[in-house]
């Protein structure tokens, strides 16, 4: 049984005896809106399944709160934010899950790269409501010009922050993929001809695509042939793109049996990498550590090579406090205290980076002035000032 089937189970386990109300928004027959409706969230009946069928159960219940709805983003909200109050195994499969739920939807609804923008989600959470999001994205492929990649992913200006356009991009990659069955080469090459600004954060999607084939989840095909080792994967691909080839490469294909919860177990599943490859690596690893980014912090500063440590700290999950204060967020900031002093610069700047993106730009004109010493300030505003690149390695 795979690790990701084994989170599965877990999280119907949890989830058994919940009965939690979402509330989503009905449409009539002639399509004219009618007032919100509640809809229970039953997953006790996914008790005592094997881990497949689990997994399918879970998936059914999701796409049943989004069935029919005229405008399934208040469904998809009440979804996040019910597995969000769980927390535990199933928050951290539910952007997977979702992928699939969206794909469905899309399907059913005849959603068109030309209606798109007014089915994908308006707010910033990465884990349910993005998977929803890119499974949108991913079902209009076929619909792409493949001769005119900028102009189909145009659609994209119109989200309304930047977190929902960098998602929206990610999607993009994903739906590449699928044009070409999961071939990597040319859908890279049409994430390339989106631009500099975009075209990792696309190539994070095509790879996150590829990784999902290799699990053999969301339907995604893996061609013939197939290189299924992050290592030789990656080391392979241009220099710009192998983080982005790493950043998802354990989430879906984390090594059988494997916790991962100290520095030691950091430095082991990348031993012998150097360079580059092992930046990208060790973000990944620190990806699929401590949900909580306070224990992720610890153990990054734990590295006691100080570039180890600043590529952990670019797997922090502050997407997983979507809730979380000004205050808060400048606490957590201030736990780069933890790293030795020449990787804290890396990450006081990547964190500035992070939250302001996450935050709509709230962070760095709040959270970053707040931090106690002129050089964490100085570092958090010089990521925060980067917000508009690509982000490379994001959730």
């Amino acid at each position: 049984m795979s690790r990701r089937s084994l989170v599965i189970v877990t999280a119907a386990a949890v989830l058994a005896a919940a009965v939690v109300v979402v509330v989503g928004a009905g449409s009539g027959d002639d399509g004219g809106r009618r007032p919100p409706v509640a809809r229970a969230l039953e997953l006790s009946q996914c008790r005592g399944l094997g881990a497949d069928d689990a997994q399918a159960c879970i998936t059914r219940e999701f796409q049943r709160l989004v069935a029919g709805e005229h405008d399934p983003r208040p469904a998809v909200k009440g979804i996040a934010k019910t597995v969000r109050r769980t927390g535990g195994p199933l928050l951290s499969d539910c952007h997977g899950v979702m992928h699939t739920v969206g794909r469905t939807y899309a399907r059913d609804a005849g959603v068109t790269l030309a209606t798109l923008m007014d089915y994908l989600p308006k707010d910033n959470d990465p884990g349910c409501t993005a998977g929803f999001a890119h499974g949108l994205v991913t079902a209009v492929a076929p619909q792409l010009d493949t001769s005119r990649p900028r102009e189909s992913a145009a659609v994209c200006a119109d989200a309304g922050t930047r977190f929902q356009l960098y998602s929206c991009i990610h999607g993009f990659g994903h739906a590449f993929m699928r044009v070409y069955g999961d071939q990597l080469r040319p859908a890279l090459g049409l994430c390339r001809a989106l631009g500099r600004a975009s075209a990792a954060d696309c190539a994070q999607g095509a790879y996150h695509d590829y990784w999902f084939a290799v699990a053999g989840a969301d339907d995604a095909t893996l061609p013939a042939e197939a290189i299924t080792d992050p290592r030789r994967l990656c080391n392979a691909q241009p220099r710009s793109f192998v983080r982005p080839c790493w950043y998802r490469a354990f989430v879906d294909n984390r090594p059988e049996g494997f916790e991962l919860a100290t520095p030691e177990d950091l430095d082991g599943l990348c031993a012998e990498l150097g360079g580059i490859q092992r930046a990208g690596c060790i973000t990944a690893a620190a990806v699929i550590g401590p949900a909580d980014p306070s224990a992720q912090m610890r153990m990054c500063a734990g590295l006691p090579e100080p570039p180890d440590a600043a590529n952990c700290a670019r797997g922090i999950k502050v997407q997983n406090l979507p809730d979380a204060t000004t205050a808060e967020y400048v606490g957590l900031v201030g736990r780069c205290e933890l790293f030795d002093l020449p990787a804290r610069p890396a990450c006081y700047s990547w964190l500035g980076k992070a939250l302001t993106v996450v935050t709509d730009g709230e962070f760095a004109k709040m959270g970053c002035p707040e931090l106690r010493s002129s050089s964490a300030r100085r570092q958090c505003l010089r990521g925060a000032g980067h917000a508009d690149e690509a982000l490379v390695t994001f959730s």
